[in-house]
C-alpha cells in the first residue's frame, strides 16, 4: 500500500495536463490505483473473515461491512467502495477508461491511507501481539 501511495501522490503532483496526455504515466496510475483498491479490499475480506461474519458478496460489500462493523468510519468505508468498483473497471477494462476523470477521481487515495492508519489501529487493539 505503501509504494501505490507514494508512486500515485507523485503521479498526481505531476498536474492534470501531464496525467492525460502521458501514456506511461496512466499505465503507472492504472496499475498502482488497481493494487491499492485491491490491498483495501483484502484487508477487509481477512477481517470480516477473522470476525466469523458472512462473507461479502462483492469486494465494494466487504468495504460497506467493515464499515459497518465499527472498523472504519461508515463514510470511509463508502468512499473507498467507490474505489473498489473503480479497481473493477481498470481491472476488466468494461470501458475506455476517461483519464482525466480518473484523474480528477484520484483523492480517494488519501482515502486508503486514512484507511490503512485506521485499520492498523484497529488491529493493534484487537489482535493479541502474542499469536
Amino acid at each position: 500500500m505503501e509504494r501505490s501511495l507514494r508512486v500515485l501522490r507523485e503521479l498526481r503532483r505531476r498536474g492534470r495536463d501531464a496525467f492525460v496526455s502521458d501514456d506511461v504515466v496512466q499505465d503507472r496510475v492504472d496499475r498502482n490505483a488497481q493494487l491499492l483498491a485491491q490491498a483495501c479490499a483484502d484487508i477487509s475480506l481477512h477481517i470480516i473473515a477473522a470476525s466469523g461474519a458472512a462473507a461479502p458478496e462483492t469486494y465494494a460489500d466487504a468495504l460497506t461491512a467493515l464499515g459497518s462493523v465499527g472498523v472504519i468510519p461508515a463514510s470511509l468505508a463508502e468512499r473507498l467502495a467507490g474505489a473498489v468498483r473503480l479497481r473493477n473497471i481498470l481491472v476488466h477494462g468494461y470501458l475506455d477508461i476517461d483519464h482525466g476523470r480518473l484523474y480528477d477521481e484520484l483523492g480517494w487515495i488519501e482515502d486508503a491511507a486514512e484507511f490503512a492508519a485506521v485499520v492498523e489501529r484497529w488491529l493493534e487493539k484487537h489482535i493479541d501481539p502474542g499469536v
